[in-house]
């Protein structure tokens, strides 16, 4: 079933069309993935989906009656003074006033107010609490907190004291927790750990509603996407499956047409060869022949369309100096404090030249400062040595922040490498998309995504054997992402990279190193060969103290806290179970009852046939419900019987 559509909508500002002619329709169960190069205009899309209104733009978006949706504009954390799970909970803000209502109610007939009208009211309103999540509402707010990688401790923290990652995160959590029935998720995966995005892909697999993610984490977008709506070329198309689906079929439909069009254009300039010969002849049933191929020329012509763009790709290639030695980098004993936080202890590990390491762990488990640390960048304790042979590019993920100057993009990187041509710098920027007005704008006021790939550009101009990289794909879309996995491919020097990027670890990884507090862990192979293993030893073990496993570490060992809170969950249940099985009794008794009137009827009408026939019928329905309802009674006065146990 249909439960929005987009009927040729356009948007422009100014002279500048964003895109135009766009239709499509989401079903009650899509799982669509939004594609497209930054700038495509996917966030006005989302905005528009959720309600708002561009200036200049055209087209109708159809929802169906009741539709409600859920963007993560719309839950801005709007109370920096309340804690992270209050904040997380004002979502049933609606939930928390029927309870304080039922426990009023609670109370008035506890001190012997029998009124039938008041117990109805109860009834009601306890039904209808428990049928709207009533009784685990908490605990999934909870759940739902703990699994983006919040803290136990950190839930009673005022929301004032977020950082900008953990904010977003919260707004996530409101928004998944909403009760949307269609979610637009607008790169929901920034700022989480591979542990939270995990358990963000089981939540999302599992959500019975819709759903549009736009995400550059192109693991994630396979895993959770049954079908992608692409937003390219001023219009968008629609293709089943997933992202990487989409991409095949789109280059098969390029190879297709492409081959068409050509088949086309050759045979219409085979028929003007035809026409040119024919006015060369120059008599009455020569013009019959050409007036034919004329026409067959229009009918032609009206088929042809040009076909799409092939994909667009970013080649470049990291040279690497020779390598002097197999010894790269060695770490003893390694620990690094912050006050009397203790980010890690005692870390040692040892790469070796050609090698191509991961390093993964918890979000603050101290995995850019370890890299410092390496660096002399940061002092702690312990030691680390680097081969003196080696020459080092380092990507900082916040050295895009420090862009201050207000060079050019061209005359930022000819500075740095003065030796090279203006052309060679210009084809350099081009290999990164960096071409015409861009290479004279300020680098103080380039986005994330393009000062990203300066950085990577003059890295790549500097022929390093050793790459150290923090999170170089933070702001790239998947096109520079792809480039830079497939340059990093054919790169013959060695790497440490921090990232959160699985398909980037599952290309490239030859080992993988697991930080947390107590050390770290070491696993040879890529990321989906650590997961079966990680699998076959039990399915739900994550290397260091997770935001995940410390829940599940408190679960078996903290004592139980808020027992007012339970009690009142244990009476609403005891409530639910005690007001199911008198439902279940009052509707055995009405289907008896009606049963014996039947029998009576057949007794007294037997000579009317069609009354008989019609009873006879109705009898058989009620002695298959009467089992069923008996069935139900049974198992719910078994549950109410062990709750009062």
């Amino acid at each position: 079933m249909i439960i929005l559509q987009g009927t040729d909508i356009a948007v422009s500002f100014g002279e500048r069309v964003l895109f135009s002619n766009v239709s499509f329709a989401v079903d009650e169960n899509d799982k669509i993935g939004l594609a497209g190069v930054n700038g495509a205009g996917k966030t006005t899309l989302f905005k528009m989906l959720a309600g708002f209104e561009p200036e200049d733009h055209e087209g109708t978006i159809v929802k169906q009656a009741g539709l409600t949706v859920g963007f993560m504009e719309q839950h801005v954390l709007r109370n920096d003074n309340v804690s992270v799970y209050d904040e997380a909970l004002s979502v049933f803000n609606g939930l928390i006033e029927t309870e304080k209502e039922l426990e009023a109610l609670h109370e008035r007939i506890d001190k012997g107010d029998t009124d039938s009208k008041l117990i109805e009211k109860q009834m009601n309103l306890t039904e209808r609490f428990q049928d709207e999540g009533g009784l685990t509402f908490r605990a999934r707010t909870e759940s739902m907190l703990i699994g983006m990688g919040f803290k136990k401790e950190d839930l009673q923290k005022p929301v004032r004291v977020l950082s900008g990652g953990e904010r977003s995160k919260l707004q996530l959590v409101k928004l998944l927790l909403s009760g949307a029935k269609l979610l637009l998720l607008d790169e929901p995966t920034n700022h989480l750990d591979i542990e939270a995005s995990e358990w963000l892909e089981s939540f999302l697999l599992d959500f019975k509603g819709a759903y549009i993610v736009i995400s550059h984490d192109r693991y994630f977008l396979d895993k959770v996407t049954n079908k992608t709506f692409a937003l390219d070329n001023f219009t968008l198309d629609t293709y089943k499956g997933n992202y990487t689906e989409y991409l095949r079929q789109y280059d098969e439909r390029v190879t297709y047409l492409t081959k068409k069009y050509t088949e086309m254009t050759e045979e219409i300039s085979r028929i003007e060869g035809i026409i040119e010969q024919q006015r060369r002849f120059n008599q009455e049933h020569n013009y019959v022949t050409i007036r034919s191929k004329e026409k067959q020329i229009e009918r032609i012509r009206k088929e042809l369309v040009p076909p799409p763009p092939p994909r667009r790709k970013i080649h470049f290639q990291i040279p690497c100096r020779l390598a002097h030695g197999t010894d790269v980098i060695t770490a003893k004993g390694l620990s690094l404090s912050v006050g009397e936080r203790v980010l890690f202890n005692d870390v040692d590990f040892e790469i070796k030249h050609g090698e191509r390491v991961f390093l993964l762990g918890a979000n603050g488990c101290g995995k850019s400062s370890l890299m410092k640390l390496i660096l002399g960048k940061l002092k702690g304790q312990g030691s680390a040595y680097i081969a003196d042979w080696l020459k080092i590019g380092y990507f900082d993920q916040l050295q895009e922040l420090r862009f201050t100057s207000a060079k050019t993009v061209m005359d930022f990187v000819w500075d740095d490498f003065p030796k090279l041509n203006r052309t060679q710098v210009q084809s350099a920027l081009a290999m990164f998309k960096l071409y015409g007005e861009q290479l004279q704008k300020p680098v103080n006021m380039l986005s994330g995504g393009e000062a990203a790939k300066v950085i990577l550009l003059k890295i790549m101009l500097e022929g390093p054997n050793l790459l150290l990289l923090d999170e170089p794909t933070n702001h790239l879309d998947l096109e520079a992402r792809e480039g830079l996995i497939e340059a990093l491919s054919d790169y013959q020097g060695t790497m440490l990279i921090i990232s959160h990027d699985r398909s980037m670890i599952n290309s490239l990884a030859t080992k993988l190193m697991f930080l947390h507090k107590d050390g770290m862990e070491i696993f040879s192979g890529s990321y989906d060969e650590w997961r079966e293993s990680r699998a076959m030893a039990g399915g739900s073990v994550y290397f260091g103290n997770s935001a995940g496993t410390e829940a599940k570490a408190e679960e078996k060992t903290a004592p139980k806290v808020n027992t007012y809170k339970q009690q009142k969950e244990q009476q609403s249940r005891l409530r639910k179970a005690s007001t199911q099985v008198k439902k279940l009794e009052r509707e055995i008794e009405e289907a008896e009852k009606e049963a014996a009137e039947i029998n009576k009827r057949l007794a007294e009408n037997a000579a009317d046939y069609k009354q008989v026939m019609e009873d006879s019928q109705r009898l058989s329905e009620l002695e298959e419900l009467q089992m069923k309802l008996m069935e139900q009674w049974e198992e719910a006065e078994k549950a109410l019987a062990e709750l009062e146990e």
